[in-house]
């Protein structure tokens, strides 16, 4: 509890501090507050007192006879276990409300008038079971009712779980006040005041929402009618709720109680009251006729009503209005048997679930020109208008309707097809099967856009996807089914594609819409070709590698011709048929793999360099961890070692050995130079003059280089002796140092020799590696690059 809680429990409790511990006064707070869990209405304040009378010794207070009936004017703050009896003034419609351990609550409140006063009777969820069984004008008594302030600091009597109602005959007590239910004419309401009325409704507006400072009030006005004229009743917040709760539609019939009336503006209107009543029932009022405007026939207009099968949907927009808050509005097609309008929707009925072939009728919006589309009309729904979906229709108007076209989902076949005119719009249901990086361009207004290509397959095709702009943000992934509202065809490369912009929608498909949908498995076992590594050939496409990661290198950054930043990064992989490199590029080089993970690379880009094959993660090409299954099938990263690394002593090595592990002691290493530095746009070598640093490769002059650790050893056996280059990684592995800090090192000292020590320590140590064989033609021996350091001992 809060200090300040804390501080006026203490001050309460100062009542009957002499009669109870304070310990035992706030167990029973606490035992009071789960007591009245579904009662969120109680008040700190009253929760203490009814602890206080526990205790509290009031000799008016009658504690002893449960049910005595009291008049209504002698009631006292905290009388309990009272009964009062009176004619039943008003009742109120049930609200539902939420406790704070998350149940459904129900409160109603009942007025009841004696010949001394009257007094607000308030109802719980367990006592409403006596709701049906009471109305307006009955003679009631009420059992076992504590008497509490309310919150309007007036008294009022509630009702517990074990109160009852009685309703009693007339003769009890003929002199009680006579209830009158007088129904006024809407056209007799002419100032402020509570009336009863019997009404049609003629329209129910769409839920809206008001922000007054930091409350957000909810809203919806009904436009009621009787034989003398029109006029709307408001429900405020939770009375809102009362229109699904009654079950209430357009051309009902109910009685209103106590409807508030107010004027403004010279104007009357009515909302519902706290002790108010809305009675659904079929009562005698005139009906009325709706005035539908064919599309077709659309003129600037206030207050009118359209009936029409939606045909397109457009994404929400948010934007900032002026008082600072936010707003939101999106834009739909509606089109019926004579045409096609665009309608405007605002706020809370942005939020109003719709799909493409859904019927909607709006009552109350405005016909104006629209300037957007320069060539037509739209409707623009006001503060009162009312959005229905699939309302309920004749059958005439539904069958015309349904004969709306709507496009349709076409087949991604029928997309590809060619003798379809470019430019045509599509719904098309598919799975992104592959996804490209998102990439930037600068338009010929000097404005810059986004695109990002995607690839979408059903079960008859595959197509190219254009995303544009705000529409690269998608948040679905690989193998994940889409679907695309309104895409445009367009040739590109020789065949159609789809280009998806600002007039596009990508929604999640519905369950029947997807049916036919083949898993991502499926598409992509019809797509690509199983492939092992000795398999590969130069420049194949739509292969599919199922391999092990051997090794991970550093990433690497440069510069790009264009003057952008570019990161790369090598990983090497194998199956049990050979090893190859991967090369990442930008973004996929934060793609987090571990060395030994299963991995699935899908239509990579395969190319030469020198003599050996390279795979090159580009558009196009997918980079995944294995699922489970596929995992399962693919040898592990050391039975896969076993088959690839031929382990041999030195005299056995032949000049075009590969992935040959072979084991050795250092028996000597080159401890004079270990750091060289590189360019960081080629990456060559080069040295540095008294102009600096630059590169004889590509003439930049390099204000920072790079640095490449590389570490010459010898290594023996019981056979004989070879020369071994450790690289990068394995170098730094091989110390136990990495280059950074050897080149802190080195700056700090100014010497090349400070780390001489440090490796001459390694002589003596053994060493296990995976390395590839070279014949140095210079010496005429053989030598061994080091791939991979794989213990040292």
């Amino acid at each position: 509890m809060t200090g300040e809680n804390e501080d006026y429990i203490k001050e309460r409790y100062q009542e009957v501090k002499e009669k109870v511990t304070y310990k035992d006064f706030l167990k029973d707070l606490e035992d009071i507050k789960i007591e009245n869990v579904d009662a969120p209405f109680l008040t700190q304040q009253q929760l203490i007192d009814m602890v206080i009378e526990k205790y509290a010794e009031h000799e008016n207070i009658q504690q002893t006879h449960t049910n005595q009936i009291q008049p209504i004017s002698s009631l006292i703050e905290g009388n309990g276990n009272i009964s009062i009896q009176g004619r039943l003034i008003s009742i109120s419609n049930i609200k539902t409300f939420t406790t704070k351990k998350g149940r459904e609550g129900k409160v109603a409140n009942l007025t009841v008038e004696d010949n001394s006063g009257k007094i607000r009777v308030v109802m719980w969820t367990d006592n409403m079971k006596y709701m049906n069984r009471i109305e307006e004008g009955n003679i009631i008594k009420v059992n076992n009712l504590e008497v509490r302030k309310g919150y309007t600091g007036d008294l009022e009597v509630q009702m517990k779980n074990n109160s009852s109602i009685q309703v009693l005959p007339e003769e009890v007590d003929p002199s009680l006040p006579k209830y009158e239910e007088k129904i006024t004419n809407l056209s007799d309401i002419t100032e402020d005041g509570e009336y009863n009325i019997i009404v049609r409704i003629k329209k129910i507006s769409t839920l809206r929402e008001i922000i007054k400072g930091e409350k957000t009030l909810q809203i919806i006005t009904l436009e009621i009618m009787d034989k003398t004229g029109t006029l709307e009743f408001t429900l405020w917040n939770k009375d809102t709720k009362l229109v699904d709760t009654l079950e209430l539609k357009e051309h009902d019939t109910i009685k209103i109680i106590k409807a508030r009336a107010q004027q403004r503006y010279d104007q009357i209107t009515l909302s519902n009251s706290w002790n108010g009543r809305i009675i659904k029932n079929e009562y005698d009022v005139p009906d009325f006729e709706e005035e539908i405007l064919k599309i077709g026939y659309a003129e600037e207009k206030e207050d009118v009503t359209i009936i029409g099968t939606i045909t397109k949907i457009y994404d929400t927009i948010t934007f900032t209005k002026t008082d600072g808050n936010e707003g939101h509005v999106r834009s739909i097609e509606v089109t019926d048997e004579t045409g096609s309008i665009r309608v405007t929707l605002w706020n809370k009925e942005t939020e109003i679930e719709m799909r493409k072939g859904d019927i909607i009728k709006i009552e109350g919006g405005s016909i104006e020109f629209d300037d957007y589309a320069g060539d037509g009309y739209r409707l623009n729904t006001g503060w009162n208008a009312s959005i229905t979906i699939n309302p309920e229709l004749d059958t005439k108007l539904r069958e015309k309707l349904e004969l709306v076209d709507t496009i349709g989902i076409v087949k991604i076949e029928n997309v590809l097809d060619l003798n379809e005119d470019e430019g045509r719009e599509v719904d098309v249901v598919g799975r992104i099967i592959t996804t490209n990086d998102t990439r930037e361009f600068e338009r010929g207004d000097g404005s810059k856009g986004q695109i990002k290509s995607i690839e979408l397959a059903d079960e008859t095709g595959i197509v190219r996807t254009s995303l544009w702009d705000e529409k690269v943000d998608i948040t679905e992934k690989l193998g994940d089914a889409i679907k695309i509202e309104n895409a445009r065809t367009r040739i590109g490369q020789g065949q159609m594609e789809l280009s998806v912009g600002k007039s596009s929608r990508i929604t999640t498909p519905t369950d029947e819409e997807i049916v036919n949908l083949p898993s991502y498995e499926n598409i992509e076992q019809d797509r690509y070709n199983d492939r092992t590594i000795s398999q590969l050939e130069e420049n194949e496409t739509n292969t599919k590698l199922r391999v092990r990661i051997l090794n991970i290198n550093e990433i690497n950054t440069f510069t790009r011709t264009d003057g952008r930043d570019g990161r790369v990064r090598s990983i090497y992989v194998a199956d049990e048929t050979g090893e190859i490199q991967v090369s990442l590029w930008d973004d996929d080089t934060e793609i987090k793999f571990t060395k030994g993970s299963a991995i699935i690379i899908e239509n990579p880009n395969i190319t030469r360099q020198n003599t050996k094959l390279r795979l090159s993660i580009g558009n196009g090409s997918t980079i995944r961890a294995a699922r489970q299954e596929e995992a399962e099938k693919t040898l592990s990263l050391t039975e896969i070692e076993n088959k690839l690394y031929v382990e041999k002593y030195i005299e056995d090595i032949e000049e075009d050995d590969q992935h040959i592990k072979i084991k050795g002691t250092i028996s000597e290493i080159n401890s004079e130079k270990i750091i060289y530095t590189m360019c960081p746009n080629c990456n060559i070598g080069i040295t540095q003059d008294e102009n600096g640093y630059i590169c004889n490769e590509c003439g930049e002059k390099i204000e920072k280089p790079n640095y490449l650790m590389i570490i010459s050893t010898t290594l023996q056996d019981e056979t004989g002796t070879v020369q071994a280059t450790f690289f990068r990684k394995d170098a730094e592995e091989l110390i136990s140092t990495t280059t950074d800090e050897v080149v802190a090192i080195y700056e700090q000292t100014g010497d090349e020799s400070a780390m001489s020590s440090k490796l001459e320590d390694m002589i003596g140590h053994e060493v296990t590696i995976i390395a590839n064989a070279n014949f140095n033609e210079y010496d005429e021996d053989i030598r061994l690059n080091v791939r991979q350091l794989v213990i040292v001992v």
